[in-house]
């Protein structure tokens, strides 16, 4: 590691945050004030709605169901949860809003995905031999026509593939200056990858994957390991950036967006409602202790939104 990068280091490799919190927290900061952006479910989404509430207000979030400038007050289960309804500019269908986005209208996207290769093209569809996911539900199109995409996802070596078993969302394809320009894809592809164990980028020449961005505490060990994980030559960029934890006021909107902790919290049990369930509630004032808890987190952000 450079003395640059070492010179930030903190003494432990432990860290008081989650892997959720550090991906949706630092891939926040990937967008623009003023930006067009569609967001995706899950830590996708919860990472453009503390962009809106925390960096980037000005933002225009986007979901594939049609809702556009929506206000975002909480994560949403599908791109059509009501929730995304709520204070929107308008409310467009299906085709409308991928119309939109091929005309370059969308500036910018945050999606996830299940595995993911040197050039950034990306498998949501088949894992061999057997596993078969939901596919595309849109991200073929949002991958080909965004202006550029964040990815976004939890860091392992199962995602990381030298051939992909499908591509699903084209990235720079086989990698060549104008790949994407001959397959008429009017969008400019990835632009990085926001995982726990660093931010990767993509080279501007080659198009190959960079990691170019680390965690203050990560250490020449765990450079190693992240190499030992990618099945091709890793490029580490010679004095890699060093990535702000994530802040009080991040964090704070993350659990806004999240008060049910769905997505920071991988134990159920541990959860909110998880918690309620194990004292052996079941019964009308149960649930309604549940909905208290949705309902403040969604006042709060509506007075910060709207």
């Amino acid at each position: 590691m450079t003395e640059t990068s070492s010179a930030h280091q903190v003494p432990e490799k432990s860290t008081p945050f989650s892997d959720v919190q550090l991906i949706c927290c630092a891939a926040s900061r990937q967008f623009c004030d003023r930006e067009t952006v569609f967001g995706g479910v899950g830590i996708s989404f919860l990472a453009v709605a503390i962009a809106k509430i925390v960096h980037t207000p000005e933002i225009v979030l986007m979901t594939e169901a049609g809702y556009v400038g929506f206000a975002g007050i909480s994560s949403m289960d599908s791109p059509a949860d009501n929730h995304g309804g709520k204070g929107a500019v308008l409310h467009q269908g299906l085709f409308e809003m991928f119309r939109d986005m091929q005309a370059g209208l969308v500036s910018a996207a945050c999606l996830g995905f299940a595995q993911i290769d040197k050039f950034g093209n990306c498998n949501v569809t088949y894992v061999a031999p057997d596993i078969r996911m939901n596919g595309s539900g849109g991200g073929g199109d949002i991958a080909s026509s965004a202006g550029r995409v964040v990815y976004v996802s939890k860091f392992s070596p199962r995602i990381f593939k030298d051939k992909l078993d499908y591509i699903t969302n084209p990235g720079f394809l086989d990698g060549s200056p104008d790949a994407r320009e001959k397959a008429n894809l009017v969008g400019g592809g990835p632009c990085c990858l926001v995982t726990d164990k660093g931010i990767f980028r993509f080279d501007d020449k080659t198009h190959e994957m960079v990691l170019s961005e680390i965690y203050p505490w990560q250490t020449d060990k765990d450079l190693d390991e992240i190499r030992a994980a990618v099945p091709w030559d890793l490029t580490i960029a010679s004095q890699p950036k060093i990535i702000e934890p994530p802040s009080a006021v991040e964090m704070d909107a993350l659990i806004l967006m999240d008060p049910a902790k769905r997505y920071q919290e991988a134990d159920a049990l541990k959860r909110p409602v998880g918690k309620i369930f194990l004292e052996g509630k079941n019964d009308i004032a149960s649930y309604r202790e549940v909905t208290k808890i949705f309902n403040n987190s969604m006042l709060k952000a509506v007075d910060k939104l709207l």
